[in-house]
């Protein structure tokens, strides 16, 4: 029986994209009203890659390339730290499915690749933190996604079975091939065709996986019924 469901943040819940690009456009206006927005925004997204390169890396090259005289990069990063989980969005079905599966008495989790304080604040801004009942963050717990241990650990701490779980993500190796190998029944977020079989189900956005989750459910119930 499925008692709980996982959730990966940035992609998933979180529409980093949006996010990012509201950010990015906030801070050219309020530090670089001079330089083009589009071109800005552009070179920075282009940099960040979906944010698997850290801000640092980041703005030591945009301050070379934009010739950014009057800033320096870790000033830059920490505008970056205090500002972004303000601009933090999430995915407009969001919060319909989590307040649906909270009502079904389904136990949740967010497993979260990244830096505490900072994966935390956008949590925190995008509300959702009472809706959990356990959020991990790679940081805290000492080893990231796909490393067993940080699935390992979220069951341990729902007090579930890997068959008793469901995990949602959009990241193929972090998220799928990850919570899968410990035996998770996997759904993967991916608006793009895909041609692999990885995964156990694969949704295009939010809105088809409460449908997917309850499919899943109800072939557990029926399977229990006839066993």
């Amino acid at each position: 029986m499925i008692r709980a469901v996982m959730f990966d943040l940035d992609g998933t819940l979180h529409n980093r994209e949006a996010s990012i690009l509201s950010f990015i456009e906030n801070q050219r206006e309020r530090l670089f009203p001079h330089l083009d927005k589009k071109v800005y925004a552009e070179r920075f997204i282009n940099l960040d890659q979906g944010g698997y390169v850290w801000k640092d890396k980041v703005y030591q090259q945009m301050v070379e390339e934009f010739s950014l005289i009057n800033f320096c990069w870790q000033e830059l990063l920490q505008d970056y730290l205090s500002h972004f989980p303000l601009h933090a969005e999430l995915y407009p079905q969001a919060i319909t499915l989590l307040n649906s599966l909270k009502k079904k008495g389904i136990r949740m989790a967010i497993i979260s690749n990244g830096y505490s304080k900072f994966q935390r604040e956008v949590i925190k801004s995008l509300q959702i933190e009472a809706l959990f009942d356990e959020i991990v963050i790679s940081e805290e717990v000492g080893v990231k996604k796909p490393h067993p241990y940080i699935f390992e650990h979220t069951l341990s701490r729902l007090d579930v079975s890997p068959d008793e779980t469901i995990y949602v993500g959009d990241h193929l190796k972090n998220d799928i091939v990850g919570a899968g190998g410990v035996g998770i029944y996997t759904i993967w977020k991916q608006p793009r065709p895909v041609l692999t079989t990885m995964g156990d189900e694969h949704v295009s956005d939010l809105s088809e996986v409460c449908a997917a989750i309850m499919k899943k459910i109800n072939s557990e119930f029926c399977k229990d019924q006839i066993l």
